[in-house]
């Protein structure tokens, strides 16, 4: 009952919950939803980034933690379409563009794959994410082809090629 409480507090953005959770030493790392996402999971997902920020930054809980689908907070921001959480989890969380969720899928193939432009546009410009990485079916998210002098790597192939 309390974890549930914990995690619909992150979703809802509701701070003052957590923090007198926090106080009464009930939020802790430990804390996680039968899938074995945390605080930070619902919190990136619903974008409640004051949220986010106040759990690693100040309860202490990792930014980076692994649910058992093996997807980061990021995984979350990025498949809800949820960017400044995104953007504050690969820059000051701990997640990393490049860690892939247990089917393969980085943030820029969620993001991609939900069609939230805002979140690839931002990876792509920023040199964090490569349209090019082939998720474990050994798909690419990208709809542009490689430059003329690069071929995709070979477990890869374009979604579509114009030509």
């Amino acid at each position: 009952m309390v974890v549930e409480m914990i995690l619909l507090a992150a979703r809802q953005g509701d701070v003052q919950t957590l923090k007198a959770q926090f106080t009464e030493k009930i939020l802790n790392s430990e804390v996680r939803d039968p899938l074995g996402a945390t605080p930070v999971h619902h919190a990136a997902r619903s974008g409640k980034l004051t949220c986010v920020q106040y759990l690693v930054d100040e309860a202490g809980l990792p930014g980076n933690p692994v649910a058992k689908n093996g997807a980061t907070p990021a995984h979350d921001a990025a498949a809800t379409g949820n960017l400044a959480c995104l953007q504050w989890l690969i820059t000051q969380g701990g997640c990393r563009v490049a860690d892939k969720d247990g089917s393969g899928a980085s943030v820029l193939h969620l993001a991609s794959r939900f069609s939230h432009h805002e979140i690839t546009d931002w990876l792509l410009k920023t040199g964090e994410g490569d349209p090019r990485v082939a998720t474990d079916t050994g798909r690419c998210q990208s709809t542009t082809p490689p430059p003329r002098e690069t071929s995709p790597p070979s477990d890869c192939c374009w979604d579509t090629v114009q030509t």
